[in-house]
């Protein structure tokens, strides 16, 4: 078990099975992936979100509502210490780069899309700060 949290987004890995946080639910949901589209990143939970007016939607069955359910008895106390993470990496992975991220389908994988996700910025510690000391001049 393992506490996420990216952006605005509480996710839960739970033996390999990725949930989300939904604070207007008051619990846990079961997602696929958060996946990179080129532009931001894409929650999709489309295989639980098929049908608007099916009782379990959301959830795909009636047992994954039941570990939903257990998931936040469990863990709804302990939100607040969730790790905070630069990128996701939730769903299928390959690596981009200079990190793990899921893709969508159709998403471009060229610089500028990463340039986008990254912000110009690289994922090493060799630009990492040194401790300089300077010389005052008399």
């Amino acid at each position: 078990m393992s506490l996420y949290k990216y952006q605005n987004l509480t996710l839960l890995d739970y033996k390999s099975n990725w949930f989300l946080w939904e604070a207007a639910w008051c619990g846990f949901r079961p997602i696929t992936a958060l996946a990179w589209d080129g532009t931001k990143f894409f929650l999709d939970d489309r295989m639980y979100c098929a049908d608007p007016s099916d009782p379990l939607y959301g959830y795909g069955s009636v047992q994954m509502k039941q570990i939903c359910d257990l998931l936040t008895q469990k863990y709804e106390s302990s939100l607040g210490s969730a790790n905070l993470i630069k990128s996701p990496a939730v769903g299928p992975v390959e690596w981009f780069h200079d990190r793990f991220i899921s893709f969508t389908p159709c998403a471009p994988k060229d610089m500028s899309s990463w340039k986008r996700l990254s912000k110009g910025r690289h994922d090493t510690l060799r630009n990492a700060p040194r401790n300089k000391l300077t010389r005052r001049v008399l």
